[in-house]
């Protein structure tokens, strides 16, 4: 075979599933050059016992990680172009489908197509054997895409197998196991080597057989000191992965609780070792801030940010109504419901009261009621407070 027609069958070996833009079409034919002439060479992965994979030879394997070097630094080059070419799938794609079908997303739509606008491919350092992708057992670990406004950071999760038993699970479970104790947890992640939690379990939802994606989140309030940096680093480590079907979970109810299985997580696990380890890219510039201090009867909206993912609100509460522990109501001018996520943060004040930090829905109405409820008595309204984002 001609050296020629080698290089098209390579290329068009690649094309079955990526398309390749003219844009890289030179730096591949630079590339093959290299790997035929012994510049480019694979090899052996270090830093673990387990035996990694290594390719060996010209073939497919080694175009493909030509690919890989090229689109690299196209990427660089020009971010835009990454979320077009699928080396991993549309992962935003596959979300948003899913959502489509959920009943009850967990997401407003707008939000999560703000949050896919905004996104940036992660970061990763070129030196560092542990990257946004770990591979073990046949299970395949990546993190592509991050969003992060300084509030809240998101970013995608996908797992993609072949194992024929796990293809049946309706969501995979990253998992841990504490040096001596047979019982497996749910993984967690460092924010810049401290110890944090996502709002939901790092688990991937199947999205078709053999691919599973989530979206996960990690709001500000959820880390240490609080804030994300220009150089928040995230890493994820697990043990095992535990696959579950709806339906069939582990009855740890207290009449059987003596009877479960705590070994493992769902209707199999498997052992291994996955690292991952990115940069997400902070941008803070489509935040708006507004220090209304709107005040009725003692309850004080003190300050407001949009961000193309949420809504936060700080509302300083007097102290008589701290213990009541009142329902907060947020609807715009028009009267449309923003709904409550969750509760970020509480402060005490010198006088007694506290500011509690609210999250929000996504919302880009610029006017907006708060209404405060006392759920503890007649359902009355204790405060009911107008403010604007101007």
């Amino acid at each position: 075979m001609k050296r020629q027609d080698h290089d098209i069958e390579l290329k068009e070996a690649l094309q079955n599933d990526i398309k390749i833009p003219e844009i890289v079409d030179d730096r591949m034919g630079e590339m093959y050059d290299k790997i035929r002439s012994g510049e480019v060479r694979m090899k052996q992965l270090k830093g673990s016992s387990k035996k990694k994979r290594m390719y060996r030879g010209l073939g497919i394997a080694a175009a493909a990680a030509c690919m890989v070097i090229v689109l690299s630094g196209v990427f660089y080059v020009n971010p835009a172009l990454a979320k077009d070419i699928p080396l991993l799938g549309d992962v935003f794609g596959r979300l948003q489908k899913m959502r489509e079908d959920n009943p009850y997303p967990e997401k407003d739509k707008t939000a999560y197509s703000n949050i896919e606008k905004h996104s940036k491919p992660v970061v990763t350092e070129p030196e560092e054997e542990i990257t946004n992708v770990a591979e073990d057992q046949g299970i395949t670990i990546s993190v592509t895409d991050a969003y992060c406004d300084g509030l809240d950071l998101y970013f995608t999760l996908s797992m993609r197998t072949e194992d024929p038993e796990l293809n049946t699970a309706d969501r995979l479970d990253l998992l841990t196991y504490k040096e001596g104790d047979p019982v497996s947890f749910w993984a967690w992640l460092t924010v810049d080597g401290k110890e944090a939690y996502t709002t939901e379990t790092l688990t991937g939802k199947k999205s078709e057989d053999g691919v599973y994606v989530s979206l996960m989140r990690i709001p500000a309030s959820y880390v240490e000191n609080g804030e994300f940096t220009e150089n928040t680093t995230i890493e994820i480590h697990a043990d095992a992965i535990g696959a579950h079907r709806f339906g069939e979970e582990e009855d740890t109810t207290l009449e059987n609780y003596g009877k479960a299985d705590f070994s493992r997580l769902g209707f199999k696990s498997i052992k291994g070792s996955w690292t991952l380890k990115f940069k997400p890219t902070m941008d803070t510039t489509q935040n708006k801030e507004a220090e209304p201090n709107a005040e009725n009867n003692g309850f004080i909206v003190q300050k407001v940010t949009q961000t193309p993912s949420n809504m936060h609100i700080e509302l300083f509460m007097p102290e008589e109504y701290i213990e009541r522990n009142p329902a907060v109501i947020l609807t715009d001018t028009n009267g449309n419901r923003v709904y409550e996520e969750f509760g970020s943060s509480t402060t005490d004040t010198e006088n007694g009261g506290q500011v509690q930090g609210m999250v929000f829905d996504h919302s880009d109405a610029t006017q907006f009621i708060l209404q405060v409820i006392d759920k503890n008595g007649d359902m009355s309204v204790l405060a009911e407070i107008p403010f604007g984002m101007e």
